[in-house]
């Protein structure tokens, strides 16, 4: 997996938390330039413009419910820290949107996760997986969560696989059923897998 690097960007003050250990008028992001596996494979943060890519690579990549480009662009936004995207050589090949929760930041969710079809074999989700918890700013993540319907079979075995990896426990529970869906959506459940504890690989 490629090394991390941080940079620092300027912050509103008024967005600033004020309670962390940086200077008010910095805030720490992960590189949004990606440093290549022997593989070609890189991997880094969405800069603040490329919802629009992420959003792309989700049509693209087929089988997602696709989201309003709006949300993707929320994300390459204000959840850089937790949000990556892949590349072959440069050329994008997937992307991971997730977020922390806010009553329980010690959560990762992960919202989706795609790699086009081009690209598929090379591990490379579960490597945006990696990149994201060996980020300094996930040091404090001790689980991970996402939503997987029962007829998604290459989701389920993408969790059970990297759980393993982690030698951390997966646990599926009730997510969603399909009840909770607005009428005439015709969306299947989803079960919500658990995985923990989350551990640094030495």
């Amino acid at each position: 997996m490629p090394d991390q690097a941080l940079t620092t960007e300027p912050s509103d003050p008024a967005t600033s938390n004020g309670g962390g250990s940086l200077a008010p008028s910095e805030v720490k992001v992960a590189a949004t330039e990606a440093l290549l596996d022997v593989d070609g494979v890189g991997i880094r943060a969405p800069s603040l413009g490329e919802g629009a890519l992420m959003w792309e690579l989700a049509r693209d990549a087929g089988g997602l419910d696709l989201n309003s480009p709006y949300a993707y662009m929320m994300a390459g936004r204000h959840f850089q820290s937790t949000c990556a995207i892949a590349e072959v050589y440069g050329k994008p090949a997937g992307f991971v949107m997730a977020y922390r929760i806010p009553s329980r930041p010690d959560v990762l969710f992960i919202w989706q996760v795609a790699v086009l079809p081009d690209f598929r074999g090379l591990g490379i989700a579960k490597r945006m997986f990696e990149h994201l918890l060996a980020r300094e700013e996930n040091a404090g993540v001790r689980t991970m969560e996402a939503t997987v319907t029962r007829s998604n079979k290459a989701s389920a075995a993408l969790f059970a696989a990297f759980a393993k990896s982690r030698n951390a426990e997966l646990d599926v529970r009730t997510g969603f059923t399909a009840a909770d869906f607005p009428d005439g959506h015709g969306h299947e459940s989803e079960d919500l897998y658990v995985i923990a504890p989350i551990a640094d690989i030495t």
